[in-house]
């Protein structure tokens, strides 16, 4: 038997008793990041049982291992280091390997990043699209925008704290009219839900000497994507100079003033 059991985003209280009980009788927990694991088992008062590294760069190959050991008769708990394995963390190859093998597979439901942005957000979120973790680059990053942004209901987006405020900027190009509702730190002390567009939220967090916690956006469903050739060269030029004096922090005048020099020569 293999349980999928989904742990705490944050606040531990978030812990369900048939998480607890699982937790109790497996012999073996397959864990993203055993440290982690190791720490949640001390937290609930648990005795700890043999724990298994099973981390992103390493989950094929530990796969077949794993399901091994199950086939033989290991009751094995999987679990991330937050909320539900396999969404954004490992977990789908060892679930996919017991399935071929007409292995027991469990989910023990619990805590869950989507669900709970989802419905904190006060967004229409039927249908919406979970798309994981964003582009690391500014152009995959607007041409992914444009790709998902183009489908009909509301898109789920996790972020890291260093990247938050790039991607509300890539928003406010790409999709600047519509409705994204903004989670930061769920379940945690400092939580922090914000509706706003993507030009008003990414004023917030810039008002801000340093930004914290791991953020779930809900981008709801709205006007399309902003495709520059639709658009006359002037409004393309102002979206662009907007883009670049907020990231080099230099006055939007002046941006669009050397924009318009360049398209001149261009055109000359």
């Amino acid at each position: 038997m293999l349980y999928v059991v989904s742990t705490p985003i944050g606040n531990l209280g978030d812990v369900s008793p048939r998480c607890r009980e699982v937790l109790s009788s497996v012999g073996v927990v397959a864990a993203e990041d055993t440290r982690v694991t190791r720490k949640l088992f001390s937290a609930l008062g648990i005795s700890c049982p043999e724990l298994v590294s099973y981390r992103g760069h390493n989950e094929a190959k530990t796969a077949s291992a794993l399901a091994d050991r199950i086939e033989a008769g290991t009751v094995m708990a999987l679990v991330s280091d937050a909320g539900a394995p396999g969404l954004s963390d490992p977990g789908a190859e060892l679930v996919k390997e017991c399935h071929l093998r007409g292995l027991s597979v469990s989910a023990v439901a619990g805590p869950s990043a989507v669900a709970a942005a989802i419905s904190v957000s006060g967004l229409e979120t039927v249908p919406f699209h979970f798309l994981g973790f964003s582009p690391r680059k500014q152009g995959p990053l607007r041409e992914w925008l444009r790709r998902f942004g183009a489908f009909t209901g509301a898109l789920v987006v996790y972020e890291s704290p260093n990247r938050a405020i790039s991607l509300l900027d890539a928003l406010a190009e790409v999709l600047p009219n519509r409705s994204v509702t903004m989670c930061r730190e769920l379940t945690k002390k400092f939580e922090e839900v914000a509706m706003g567009t993507p030009s008003s939220l990414r004023e917030l967090l810039s008002s801000r000497e340093k930004v914290r916690g791991e953020f779930v956006f809900v981008i709801g469903p709205g006007d399309p994507p902003v495709q520059l050739k639709d658009k006359p060269i002037e409004g393309n030029l102002k979206g662009i100079a907007a883009a670049l004096a907020s990231r080099w922090e230099v006055s939007k005048k002046e941006a669009y003033d050397a924009l318009l020099n360049l398209e001149r020569e261009r055109e000359g």
